[in-house]
């Protein structure tokens, strides 16, 4: 079983502030880090740590911090032979400012990632068959991942997609060919035109989604847990305690866990080994170097259970 990877990658710089600075006010920030980054690589790493066979394909510039990107996505087990180095746009970069309370804003600098083309992806697509996955996010050229996953149904292939960063306007037959789509609040709120202000109207969120095409929909809710709609019936799945540190991350980390589990048991089962990842991710600074590993996910259940 593979897990194709459509995805942004990036090079973050993480800023930790005391607030979000007002509008013409400069803030200095207590502290600067740098780490690999972008929804996709993360979903990935996600993935690959939590025991999946992981392609992924993307774009990084002709420059120092793509050869750096490529390399950490190695150390953690992805396979890059379809990460294409641009000779024109740049590596992506994404600033991300972190408050206490562990909550983010990030703006992105999408570089080489808006060059993916569906010439980079059809190699990949050809391997695949109906034990596997495709997946990709919205930082991603939409006419790109609408052409795959289209090629990627015709041969059986389970199409997954996280549409993030949030938007309208999205194609009807990208949502035609997804089997699975996991947003946010905010996420399901633009694809529905449903706020997302209580139980009834997070379920009526994802029967929308549902009527659009998907077969299953998974909504995350932060510190609410996530819904799930789809086969298996319709039903919440609450989330962990722990210390928010920095929630960057947090839901790649999730989709990356639940991945690696969907089609091993009980999908219920697979969705609380997710929030187990990601809590874990939460409570530690940083995108990909808060991304915990099969073991770690592991002992986190034994002790919670």
């Amino acid at each position: 079983m593979t897990l194709a990877i459509i995805g942004s990658i990036n090079l973050d710089q993480i800023f930790a502030v005391q607030q979000i600075p007002h509008p013409g006010e400069t803030l200095i920030a207590d502290n600067l880090a740098e780490a690999p980054g972008g929804k996709g690589a993360n979903q990935a790493v996600a993935a690959a740590l939590n025991g999946m066979d992981v392609d992924f394909i993307g774009r990084v510039g002709n420059d120092g911090a793509g050869v750096g990107l490529r390399q950490a996505l190695v150390a953690k087990g992805v396979q890059t032979q379809h990460l294409v180095t641009d000779e024109v746009e740049p590596t992506g970069r994404a600033v991300i400012m972190v408050e206490p309370s562990g909550q983010n804003r990030i703006v992105v600098a999408s570089g080489a990632n808006a060059a993916v083309t569906m010439d980079d992806v059809a190699p990949v697509i050809a391997e695949l068959g109906p034990d596997d996955f495709l997946m990709a996010t919205f930082e991603s050229p939409m006419q790109t991942v609408t052409e795959a996953f289209a090629a990627a149904k015709k041969r059986g292939v389970k199409t997954v997609i996280n549409p993030a960063p949030a938007r309208h306007g999205v194609p009807v037959e990208l949502l035609a060919a997804t089997d699975i789509i996991i947003p946010n609040e905010g996420e399901a709120t633009a694809l529905t035109g449903i706020d997302m202000v209580d139980a009834a109207a997070t379920a009526e969120a994802a029967a929308t989604l549902r009527a659009q095409g998907a077969n299953e929909v998974i909504i995350t809710l932060a510190e609410k847990g996530s819904y799930y709609s789809g086969p298996s019936g319709d039903f919440s799945v609450p989330a962990y305690t722990v210390q928010a540190v920095d929630t960057t991350g947090a839901g790649d980390t999730f989709i990356g866990g639940f991945l690696s589990q969907y089609g091993r048991g009980d999908v219920a089962d697979a969705l609380d080994y997710a929030t187990a990842a990601s809590g874990i991710a939460v409570a530690h600074a940083g995108g990909q170097p808060s991304i915990p590993d099969a073991a770690a996910v592991t002992a986190f259940l034994k002790g919670a259970h």
